[in-house]
């Protein structure tokens, strides 16, 4: 059977995609290796910081309607050091913003996305099926699968995570690193109001993120706490009590007494980038493109903009008549993205080793940095408006 496109992962960044083309019109087949649905509860699992740019993109889905009530806004980041060397603070009401973003879980765009896809007959569902082959033609790319399946199409979209099968059957090759770190998440209710601030604080072990969130108008926090490795293992062999005291300790008990909301997770964590967005007839989004430390909450935000950009270009070709996997058209979808995913990489990384480091030099001009930071209007500005994707 043929379609037009073919996306492998339908995580959010590839229903996303999928949504986006079949809105148009275009026939579309998205093949992942799970069922499409969501398991556990939609208020659980990983959360993402949504910048007003990811909203943006959401809203144009129709997606952000049906998930109103899953978001919080915050309208504060608070980021300071366990040291208490360096400190920052940025608010909305700096770039005449009502908010910088939601917070959500991934479970519940993932939900949004999926009843919406449910309404295009355009859109073929391969659930419980993987990626087995590439083959590449001059004017069309056949896609065959583990379960038998055989499909042409004109492109193919991997946006199937940091292992992805596109990308190592394209032969894209990759730079990747590990950070010898461990995300553990959790839901957590906290004595005091979080009043819709983020709150993050740097540690010697790793940085700690509290994220406001509300269930039914009562709230609660995401925790994700970056930590060293054995560090990471000492807290998961922690009782709840001994844990939330850490947790307490750490934070400095900004947000009072804590108490778990269900149990901790964890994962890995490193980060990746390919060398190239594309080969022949195959293009890459998200984290199988890009993953980075999950510092600012970034990751999501970026293949949000991935997927704006591919799609633009994808449906501009079409109306063209023109080839829509043509290397031109991938050529400037690599470059528009690459450039923009590796500068906020970079800049999260500077950020990461600036406040994290122990090192007294780079303390001090951190906070020198810092300091003037705090003090000049247009550069803070600059920084919020990059964060909350506005520039």
């Amino acid at each position: 059977m043929d379609s037009e496109v073919v996306i492998i992962g339908a995580g959010v960044a590839g229903s996303s995609l999928a949504l986006a083309l079949a809105k148009e019109g275009m026939d579309v087949c998205l093949i992942d290796k799970g069922a499409p649905e969501i398991k556990g509860d939609i208020y659980k699992g990983r959360t993402t910081a949504l910048n007003l740019a990811s909203l943006d993109i959401l809203e144009g889905l129709g997606v952000r309607k049906d998930i109103q009530n899953y978001l919080t806004p915050f309208k504060n980041i608070y980021v300071w050091d366990s040291e208490g060397t360096s400190s920052l603070d940025f608010s909305s009401d700096e770039i005449g913003q009502p908010k910088l973003g939601d917070v959500v879980t991934n479970n519940a765009i993932l939900t949004g996305i999926l009843a919406l896809l449910a309404d295009h007959k355009n859109l073929r569902f391969l659930s419980k099926d993987s990626l087995k082959t590439l083959d590449p033609q001059k004017e069309s790319i056949k896609v065959c699968t583990e379960g038998g399946e055989s499909i042409s199409c004109k492109l193919v979209v991997g946006a199937d995570g940091g292992l992805s099968s596109v990308r190592e059957l394209s032969s894209i090759k990759i730079r990747t690193w590990s950070y010898e770190q461990k995300a553990l998440i959790a839901n957590l209710k906290a004595e005091k109001s979080h009043k819709n601030i983020a709150y993050q604080v740097f540690t010697k072990n790793g940085p700690i993120a509290l994220l406001p969130m509300k269930k039914d108008n009562e709230e609660y926090l995401s925790l994700v706490w970056s930590a060293d490795i054995d560090y990471a293992e000492n807290l998961l062999a922690l009782d709840e009590p001994s844990f939330l005291n850490e947790l307490e300790r750490k934070t400095e008990s900004v947000l009072g007494k804590l108490s778990l909301d269900g149990k901790i997770s964890s994962y890995p964590l490193h980060q990746l980038h390919a060398k190239d967005y594309y080969s022949q007839r195959s293009v890459l989004i998200g984290d199988a493109a890009h993953s980075m430390h999950p510092l600012a909450g970034q990751g999501l935000n970026l293949g949000l903009g991935d997927v704006k950009e591919l799609a633009n270009r994808i449906l501009r070709n079409r109306r063209h008549g023109e080839d829509i996997g043509n290397e031109k058209m991938l050529i400037e979808y690599s470059k528009a993205r690459k450039s923009i995913n590796l500068r906020m990489m970079g800049f999260m990384e500077v950020f990461k080793n600036g406040f994290g480091s122990t090192n007294p030099w780079v303390r001090l001009g951190r906070n020198m940095a810092f300091g003037v930071a705090q003090k000049a209007p247009e550069l803070r500005k600059k920084f919020i408006k990059e964060a909350a994707g506005i520039i």
